[in-house]
């Protein structure tokens, strides 16, 4: 904790921007591809699922899922109960083993796969990937181990995780959901809906939901407070599901882990201990759930005999049906989890005891104490080894074994420095494209994320100061030497676009030179701004945002998204209205100079601009350029021509 200090507020940025993807890393989660694997459950006597640390949660929900709806036997083993190796029997069972990110002590799982009648691992761990975890990963699909993969991106740097929890929850679903429809558990078409089923744009919305109900949920009282207890309620069995929420709060807060209690039997013991105490007890209620009702009134008598000088009730109430409530519980933690670190001025990076944890978190077997040094030492370095970093970020030995591994696409973001109004930062273009191409990257596999190039043909905003504006034929000789230093490298394909409208014409000119050379790569380049435009209004429009709102310059949509990316850089003091265009197009206000028609710079309204409303701004812009990208991969491979 650094009291008064900055660098808390760098790591809680950092935090809630992981926390504003989840739901991006949700529906990557819910279309991720199953490998093809061999494991009959019929011929399976039982499943023992296990794990450590926020992969034990996802063991426990598995196990659940398993048994409840699947039909089959299945338990959850805590990890120490295989330090002694494989149980007898072992060869009559599966066994599955959750870690994101494949930590030593679970080597203690896998030391023997061929013990085990089948051994699945779901990790976050790309076995494809030429590093110490990877070729681990790679090595136990070699001995037989099913790998299921689930996204997650690189959450190193501090305790807590928010990310990886909610792909890991998906990934279970999906397993138990196979295992019932070969079990013949699955119901059949007509019946009612499984609960294995996972509606993925319903549970998203409630994901991104999730900060308006917490604000509205702590509203003139904040998070407890420093050294105060937090109890979590949860009824029946769901209350074995929810360890990780509480691992939050231990490690997000560094506060004690909260106890979790039914409140049903809260008149047993647990209502004298509170009594003359002071605390904050969080029920999880879930409102699809068939005791909902009674649950509500058990909560309304406890209600009753609570102190309101000591004791806070708060309901974080899940409408998602049964399993899935724990995805939206992990979101409205999530959420309340932020408020608690900024309270306490918490620097999520820098815990109490960091370094000390090793010869824990080192221990494994035998054979496996080689690796561990280097694994380990991987999972403290900064998260710049991902292919959804930009290039800059990397060393050339990671982008040639990236190019080694099939990663050939190389996109690159075009941006601008130009002036946005009197409220955002010259840089805005800049960023929005950066955090575009993240999110495209992200969802290409082969995709390789370079540079953002952030300057741009900026004429229009010349009279506006600051602006800093290239020529057509320099930026198309800019972008010629890019393609070029891709193309010697090994990049067979150069993906193109532009966050400024402004370069647009020019790429569309320089894409047409840049084909004509003898022995290019693909080059792809995205201009159907006219589209953009129409899909930005169909977003705001679900939100009751006008298109003049939405603006074609500094307006709601780009104040929205640089409020969820650089909050503390938008001007709020100056935020006012701008030239309203209710033109879809209008490139006559912008030449020959946008001030002339515009005096402020904006066209649209931002005053109406909210974080929350970025995703889906950012969901349908990185949408349309996996659709369009995948479609002209096809079309291009298709006619047997780069040059098409």
């Amino acid at each position: 904790m650094t009291p008064g200090g900055s660098d808390w507020r760098e790591g809680l940025a950092r935090l809630a921007g992981r926390v504003g993807r989840t739901p991006e890393a949700l529906r990557a989660a819910a279309s991720l591809p199953d490998p093809a694997y061999a494991l009959d459950p019929r011929r399976v006597r039982r499943f023992l699922v296990t794990g450590v640390g926020s992969s034990a949660a996802h063991a426990r929900f598995l196990a659940f899922l398993l048994s409840e709806y699947a039909g089959v036997r299945a338990r959850f083993a805590p990890l120490g109960e295989l330090l002694g190796g494989p149980p007898g029997g072992a060869e009559e069972d599966a066994l599955v083993v959750f870690s994101q990110g494949l930590s030593p002590s679970i080597g203690f799982a896998l030391a023997q796969p061929s013990a085990w009648g089948a051994v699945v691992l779901m990790t976050a761990v790309e076995a494809s990937d030429a590093t110490p975890r990877g070729r681990q990963a790679a090595e136990l699909a070699d001995q037989g181990v099913t790998v299921l993969r689930y996204p997650e991106e690189g959450e190193y740097g501090s305790l807590v995780r928010v990310i990886g929890p909610l792909t890991g929850y998906v990934r279970a679903l999906r397993f138990a959901r196979t295992v019932a429809d070969r079990a013949g558990r699955l119901y059949p078409p007509g019946a009612a809906p499984s609960p294995l089923r996972l509606d993925v744009e319903p549970a998203c919305r409630c994901i991104e939901g999730g900060r308006a109900r917490v604000d509205v949920l702590l509203a003139g009282a904040g998070p407890p407070g420093p050294g105060e207890p937090v109890v979590f309620l949860a009824s029946g069995t769901y209350g074995g599901l929810v360890d990780n929420l509480r691992l939050k709060l231990l490690e997000g807060w560094l506060a004690p882990l909260p106890p979790v209690w039914d409140p049903i039997e809260l008149s047993h013991g647990p209502l004298q201990a509170l009594t003359p105490a002071r605390a904050t007890l969080l029920a999880l209620v879930r409102t699809g759930d068939p005791a909902a009702p009674q649950e509500h009134e058990v909560l309304a008598r406890l209600e009753a005999t609570l102190d309101p000088q000591r004791h806070r009730l708060l309901r974080l109430e899940a409408a998602l049906p049964a399993p899935l409530a724990i995805l939206e519980h992990e979101a409205l933690l999530n959420e309340l989890l932020l408020r608690g670190i900024e309270a306490r001025e918490i620097d999520v990076a820098a815990w109490p005891g960091q370094g000390r944890e090793a010869p824990l978190y080192d221990f494994a077997p035998g054979h496996l104490h080689a690796a561990v040094s280097v694994a380990t030492a991987e999972a403290t370095d900064p998260p710049t080894l991902r292919r959804d970093r930009p290039l800059d970020e990397w060393t050339w030995p990671e982008v040639e074994m990236a190019l080694a591994t099939g990663a050939r696409t190389a996109v690159v973001p075009l941006g601008a420095t130009e002036q946005h109004g009197p409220h955002l930062p010259l840089a805005t273009d800049a960023w929005i494209a950066t955090e575009v191409a993240r999110r495209f990257c992200a969802r290409v596999p082969e995709a390789v994320q370079a540079p953002t190039l952030a300057l741009g043909c900026s004429p229009e905003h010349l009279a506006f100061p600051g602006t800093l504006s290239l020529s057509p034929a320099t930026l198309r000789a800019v972008l010629g030497d890019l393609v070029a230093s891709l193309e010697s490298h090994g990049f067979e394909r150069v993906v193109l676009f532009s966050a400024h409208g402004g370069n647009a014409g020019v790429l569309e000119e320089a894409t047409r030179e840049l084909r004509a050379r003898p022995g290019s790569a693909e080059l792809l380049a995205y201009t159907d701004l006219g589209r953009m435009t129409r899909l930005f209004h169909q977003a705001g429009a679900a939100h009751g945002i006008s298109p003049e709102a939405i603006g074609h310059h500094a307006g709601e949509l780009e104040t929205s998204i640089v409020l969820a990316l650089r909050p503390d850089t938008v001007r709020r003091a100056r935020l006012a209205v701008g030239t309203l265009e209710p033109s879809p197009d209008a490139q006559h206000l912008f030449y020959p100079s946008l001030r002339a028609h515009a005096p402020s710079g904006t066209i649209g309204d931002p005053r109406a601009g909210d974080p929350r409303r970025a995703e889906p701004y950012l969901a349908a812009w990185t949408d349309e350029l996996v659709t369009w990208y995948e479609r002209e991969k096809k079309r291009h491979h298709t006619k047997g021509t780069v040059k098409a």
